[in-house]
C-alpha cells in the first residue's frame, strides 16, 4: 500500500532530479578554453574535493601587490586516481600553473598543468585538451623504432 508519506518523497525527488542534473556545468561557462595564461604564485590552501579540486594561491603583480587567485583542477575522485592526496599541495608552495582563464576577467584559472618550484609537473588539470597535449609530448619523446 502506498501510503501519504512515500508519496510526498517521489514528489519532492522528482522536482529536486531537474536540478541536480543541471547542477554541473561544463568549463567553458566559465573559462575561456581557446585561451591559455601560466602565472606564478604561492599556494596558500588546497582543497582535493567534488566537484573540482581549488587551490587558493597569491600571485604578486609587477606593482608589488598581491592577488587572490583560485586554480579548479578535475574532481578529487580522478586526481586520486592519479595519485594526488590532501598533502600534494602545501600553503607556502611556490607553483606555476598553466590554464584557461576566467571568462569573468576574474584572478580564476581552469588548471591544464602545475609545476612545482622544483620542476616537478603535477598532472590533473581540468581541460582535456591539455592532458591530451601533454601525454602527446610524452610520446613525442620516446624513441622511436626504425622504419
Amino acid at each position: 500500500m502506498i501510503t501519504k508519506r512515500k508519496i510526498g518523497l517521489l514528489a519532492a525527488s522528482m522536482l529536486l532530479l531537474p536540478v541536480m542534473v543541471f547542477a554541473h556545468h561544463n568549463a567553458a561557462s566559465h573559462y575561456l578554453l581557446d585561451q591559455k595564461i601560466t602565472v606564478q604564485g604561492v599556494v596558500t590552501e588546497f582543497r582535493l574535493i567534488n566537484p573540482h579540486a581549488r587551490i587558493y594561491f597569491d600571485v604578486t603583480d609587477d606593482a608589488g601587490e598581491v592577488q587572490k587567485w583560485l586554480g579548479e583542477g578535475n574532481a578529487s575522485s580522478v586526481l586520486r586516481r592519479r595519485d594526488w592526496t590532501d598533502d600534494s599541495l602545501q600553503p607556502g608552495d611556490i607553483i606555476t600553473i598553466t590554464g584557461s582563464p576566467a571568462r569573468d576577467g576574474g584572478n580564476k584559472i581552469d588548471w591544464e598543468s602545475i609545476v612545482l618550484e622544483d620542476g616537478t609537473a603535477l598532472r590533473g588539470g581540468n581541460t582535456k585538451a591539455g592532458e591530451l597535449e601533454q601525454q602527446l609530448r610524452e610520446l613525442d619523446k620516446r624513441p622511436r623504432r626504425p622504419e
